[in-house]
């Protein structure tokens, strides 16, 4: 299951690399990087079962037109599961990786934005006890809408990510490296 979880991590790795590759002959000095911790709040039938997550994501954003760009974002999120009897421990993480577009309402890609992302969650969760253990690992279709504000080097954004049975509001506040 590990062997087949790294191939998709590479397949998804790889892909993020030829958008960035692609995007370097047009509009490199352009684009800025960003990195920040998120705060993930399980919403629906996912927090019947797992508290709040923590984690963080790295962004890639370059202009489309004056107030338009295009992003590539992946992270790793992390969360702890309810009610786990005594001796036992669990995990569960999520680690998405998405491609979409911001849209800026005023044309120096400052202030106020809404986005949104398309692409896959790489989903694993382990349970450990005297006499078991059980792991799981998926794929799923991930979908974030969202919204944000931009000023000068911090980019704060919140977004429900949809994915299947493991929907959360995520809150993130990151770091901006390039041009402002």
């Amino acid at each position: 299951m590990k062997t087949n979880m790294m191939k998709k991590i590479s397949l998804a790795g790889f892909f993020c690399a030829a958008l960035l590759a692609f995007n370097s002959t047009i509009t490199y000095s352009q684009g800025r990087f960003s990195v920040g911790p998120e705060l993930s709040l399980p919403i629906g039938s996912f927090s019947d079962g797992s508290n709040v997550g923590f984690g963080g994501s790295l962004r890639y954003e370059a202009p489309i037109d004056a107030k338009l760009t295009w992003m590539v974002t992946a992270g790793y999120l992390s969360y702890s599961l309810k009610n786990i009897p005594s001796g036992y421990t669990s995990s569960s993480s999520i680690i998405p990786v998405m491609g979409g577009v911001k849209y800026y309402f005023t044309e120096n890609f400052n202030g106020f934005y809404a986005s949104g992302a398309l692409g896959l969650s790489f989903l694993k969760a382990s349970f450990t006890g005297p006499s078991v253990s059980v792991s799981s690992s998926e794929t799923k279709f991930t979908f974030a809408p969202g919204i944000g504000y931009h000023i000068a080097n911090i980019d704060f954004s919140g977004s429900f990510q949809l994915v299947s049975d493991a929907n959360s509001f995520n809150i993130r506040a990151a770091y901006v490296f390039g041009a402002k």
